[in-house]
């Protein structure tokens, strides 16, 4: 097997690459890997590749280069500081991580393969390429660790030669998935559907949000509000222990240039003032959830938060998807809309074997987050 590696999308055999991708992942399309070019080039350089069986393409996969950041104030007590590629006693650490993935999306979205290869031939080819591009960046930004994220329950059995490599298996906060029963034809029918102690909950989520309008935005409207969007993404992301950059309102904007149908930007409007917004992703039946906003001055006295949720039922329910994947965090509020969770897998290897033995051993120590799992559906209408 041959590979190539690409540094712009506009190198990019574009037969080749479709031929593999066939529309399996909407993270992969050439316009949604074009709008992380164009906007977030300061934070993250993309490399992407091809695989070639006797010519023929069989494996494309994208990595992206970033600088993971622990804002954590106690961090410097931890075996963190040991990994870190600062030596600095400042209260943040970073290190450089090659991921295959999105950091800007849970799930499996670093590769697709043709069923012309093995699961075996896949990973060790993915190595293969994590290598050479590691060995080719050396001279501008050294990488400290390479990181395979994340992979579902029925992938982890296919990364064996990932340990093999002495890659580090841990899991963080799990997947909060909620799958659409068949008979939820409209959002009633969901609510119908739960005990009356969850159902009560839902309708109260609703009557203290009445004034709060939720307006799905074209990407001129996401453009008019940039600020007011960038103002109230930086109320949650400032709360957030850990960062691989971030993104905004331009790359809100581009994404639904690019995505159209396929990527929703809603905002929570007060007064005609927005005060959060949600973005989500559809593909292959899925809906997936992305980043919220919010103005924590009117998030308790409305239940901003818990309705831009809800939202997101109702728009799985109105586009018909059989799968709503809520990502990690709020373990509870999500699990009271009846998501379940799924543990998610990652892998890690840190370029010193020394501290990859020390990595490992503090990984193995990592758990999600305790919570306590809510079931609110009557009997026969948990899928």
């Amino acid at each position: 097997m041959t590979h190539q590696i690409f540094h712009k999308t506009g190198a990019i055999p574009t037969q080749d690459w479709e031929k593999v991708l066939a529309g399996k992942n909407l993270y992969l399309s050439l316009a949604y890997l074009q709008v992380l070019e164009d906007t977030l080039k300061d934070q993250v350089t993309l490399f992407f590749s091809i695989s070639y069986q006797d010519k023929v393409p069989v494996l494309i996969t994208t990595f992206q280069l970033v600088t993971f950041i622990d804002k954590r104030k106690q961090s410097h007590k931890s075996v963190l500081k040991i990994l870190s590629d600062t030596k600095s006693k400042q209260q943040s650490f970073k290190m450089n991580m090659l991921v295959c993935g999105n950091v800007f999306a849970d799930g499996e979205h670093g590769f697709v393969a043709s069923d012309a290869i093995s699961n075996g031939e896949v990973i060790q080819e993915l190595v293969t390429i994590s290598e050479t591009i590691k060995k080719k960046s050396a001279s501008q930004k050294k990488i400290s660790v390479r990181l395979f994220k994340e992979f579902w329950p029925e992938s982890v059995s296919k990364m064996e030669v990932l340990i093999e490599h002495r890659f580090k298996e841990f899991h963080i906060d799990v997947n909060m998935v909620l799958d659409i029963h068949p008979s939820w034809n409209t959002f009633d029918d969901y609510l119908q559907s739960m005990k009356a102690k969850f159902r009560t909950k839902a309708n109260s989520t609703y009557k203290r949000s009445a004034a709060v309008a939720m307006r799905s935005l074209a990407a001129i409207e996401i453009k008019e509000n940039s600020h007011k969007i960038d103002a109230l993404f930086a109320n949650v992301l400032d709360k957030s222990e850990y960062s691989f950059g971030r993104m905004n309102a331009n790359v809100f904007v581009a994404l639904k240039e690019n995505l159209g149908y396929d990527f929703s930007f809603v905002g929570a409007y007060l007064n005609e003032e927005l005060v959060g917004f949600s973005i989500a992703y559809f593909h292959n039946n899925i809906m997936e959830a992305g980043y919220v906003g919010l103005d924590y001055n009117y998030n308790t006295d409305y239940a901003i938060y818990q309705r831009l949720l809800y939202h997101y039922v109702e728009q799985a329910i109105e586009r018909k998807m059989l799968q709503l994947q809520l990502g990690r965090t709020s373990e509870l509020i999500k699990s009271a809309l009846g998501a379940k969770p799924v543990d998610m897998k990652l892998y890690a290897k840190h370029k010193r074997p020394l501290t990859n033995l020390i990595m490992g051993a503090v990984l193995n120590k990592v758990s999600p987050s305790d919570y306590e799992l809510r079931r609110p559906f009557k009997s026969g209408f948990e899928v």
